[in-house]
Parts: structure tokens; sequence; C-alpha cells
């Protein structure tokens, strides 16, 4: 999915990626995409990209955004790969998901990056948001599954750290007890359950909701849809949000142990 541009986040209506037609009727693609996910690596032969871009002269804002196929290499006449003009200008070090790089690639510096139209001219945008909201729902679920690790993690972690004993007691004869028995651990462990599991449950709903749509017709799947789109960024913003909250007090269980 490559929609980000330096001077373009989250307003794709300002995206200057053109792509022009070519007199052999193909599309040239020139511009820069930024914080593109796996953008380039090497676990596979090819790379291709969905790209929202500009057909030359279309109406100004979300109006003229248009949906491209634009692979890192394309067939040439004899059907064998070749580069397909994309540059990775930079690699972006960043906190989280280690093993996705995420890239600024650069398009048609060569005058020679083709991109293939998909659906209809100045259309782009409502297809996209198909994979968009797919996407949505996966950063929900791997927001969960970091969630669901820290947790896990400090549970068993507490569940046998000996430190301190019950308030009421103090003959330091009596044996230590698992932190986990204390009552703020308590707390801080009830609270990364409540996250976790209440995130996991909210994108279980999403993925049955898709899942009925699939089987459904008429109102009851017009029902389903609604429901999917209400959902949707709730799915993505709440694991994602309550999360970072989570997995800070999984690391106060660790106490001088942290990362």
């Amino acid at each position: 999915m490559a929609l980000t541009e330096p001077q373009a986040g989250s307003s794709l209506s300002d995206i200057t990626t053109t792509a022009y037609l070519d007199k052999n009727g193909r599309f040239k693609i020139k511009g820069v995409k930024t914080f593109i996910s796996a953008g380039d690596h090497d676990g596979v032969e090819n790379i291709i990209h969905l790209m929202l871009a500009r057909i030359d002269n279309a109406p100004v804002g979300a109006k003229g955004i248009s949906l491209f196929v634009v692979p890192k290499k394309r067939l040439d006449e004899k059907k064998n790969l070749i580069a397909n003009d994309i540059t990775v200008a930079s690699i972006y070090h960043k906190l989280g998901y280690r093993g996705t790089p995420a890239t600024e690639i650069s398009m048609g510096e060569k005058d020679d990056c083709f991109g293939w139209l998909v659906g209809k001219e100045n259309k782009g945008l409502s297809e996209m948001f198909q994979m968009m909201n797919e996407a949505r729902i996966l950063v929900g679920i791997a927001s969960c599954a970091i969630a669901s690790a820290a947790y896990l993690a400090a549970l068993e972690y507490t569940e046998n750290r000996p430190q301190g004993r019950p308030v009421n007691l103090k003959d330091p004869l009596i044996k230590q007890i698992p932190i986990i028995e204390h009552a703020d651990v308590k707390r801080m462990l009830l609270f990364q359950k409540s996250v976790v599991e209440g995130s996991l449950s909210l994108v279980l709903q999403c993925c049955l909701y898709a899942d009925l749509i699939k089987v459904s017709q008429g109102d009851e799947r017009e029902k389903y849809e609604l429901l999917l789109d209400l959902l949707t960024p709730v799915a993505k913003a709440f694991p994602s949000e309550y999360g970072i909250s989570s997995i800070s007090n999984a690391i106060q269980c660790f106490g001088g142990y942290g990362y």
C-alpha cells in the first residue's frame, strides 16, 4: 500500500505522484512515497505496490486520485523481469515492527517507471479503502498480540518473583510472597488483562462481521457492513492506544528488570 508522501501524510488529497499516459497506452509514474511498510526487501522475487497517483491533468483534491499497480520489477517483451525504475531513497529506523522495513521510495527518476490502472480513473481512493480497512483491523490484531505477549510475560514473572510480605505481617522470618499478591501489582495485571481481552474481543467481532458479509444478502448484509464500518476504526485505535499503556504496566511489573 503506497499512499503517504513527504508533504502529504493522511491528507491524501495533497499527493503529487503523477501518472502520465504515453503513446502506447501505458502510464508512466513519477513521484515519492514515504513510510511504506515492506516497501522493499529480499523476501520475495518481486514486490507489487498498490499506489495512489494523480493522472496528469486530473481534477484537484481527492476526486482526482487513481489507483495503480506499480511493481518493483516488470515483464519485458521476452517475459523477463526487469527493474521498473523504483529506488529506495531511505529506510526508517523506528521502534517496533523490526521485521518490517519502512521505506521511502522514489519512482521514475530515469523516466522508466510504469504502472497499470486499477478500476476507473479518479476512483482510486474508494478502491484503496477496501485494503486500508483490512489493514486497520490487522493493526488492531498486531497491537493486541504485542500487548498480550507483554501481559503473559508479566504474569509469569510476578507469579515467580518473591518480594515483600503481606502488609499486616511484619515478621522478617515469614517467607516472602510472590509480587502478584501485592495489591498494586494485581491492579496492573488486571488492567493489562482487560485491555488484551477487550482488544481481542473487538477485533474478533470485526472478523466475524467480515465473514458474515460474505454469506449474507440484502438488509442483513447491509447491517453487517454498517457495523463493520463503525467498528473498524475503533478496532485499530483502541488496541494500539491502550496497548501502549498496557505494555507500560507490564514493564512496571518487571521492576528493575524493565525491558
